[in-house]
């Protein structure tokens, strides 16, 4: 696949969560998908994981959405700039008991493809700001 077929799969990703589409984890993550972050030691390998991320991300904030702020290619990974934004009103494994306050998470990460689908994410610690701030 080439680079630009890469940041259309994330695209898609973005688009299949803030849409809650899970199906998206079948046809858009590899079987073999590692999640590499030092805030999830332990984390389940292959779709499991992926589906994971999704359902604990939608468990912590159920009107949480992503958008993209840059987005570079090269070879088989794709480099993202991103924000979250939600509301902390479930539990969650990173943050514990819910808030019920308003935060934004600015984050990158830096996925590697193989045969199409994403393999592999390298997650960098997120930056958590509760309130409404760059909005």
């Amino acid at each position: 696949m080439s680079a630009e077929e890469n940041k259309a799969t994330i695209r898609r990703m973005i688009e299949a969560f803030n849409q809650r589409d899970l199906a998206f984890i079948d046809e858009g993550f590899s079987p073999h998908f590692v999640l590499h972050t030092a805030l999830t030691p332990g984390w389940p390998r292959g779709l499991e994981g992926a589906r994971k991320m999704f359902t604990t991300m939608l468990t912590t904030a159920p009107d949480i959405r992503l958008t993209i702020e840059d987005i570079f290619a090269e070879g088989d990974k794709v480099a993202v700039r991103w924000t979250f934004r939600g509301t902390h009103t479930g539990e969650s494994p990173l943050r514990g008991a819910p808030t019920g306050e308003h935060f934004t998470i600015v984050a990158i990460a830096l996925y590697r493809f193989a045969d199409g689908k994403i393999e592999e994410d390298w997650g960098v610690d997120a930056q958590w700001q509760t309130g409404e701030v760059w909005t």
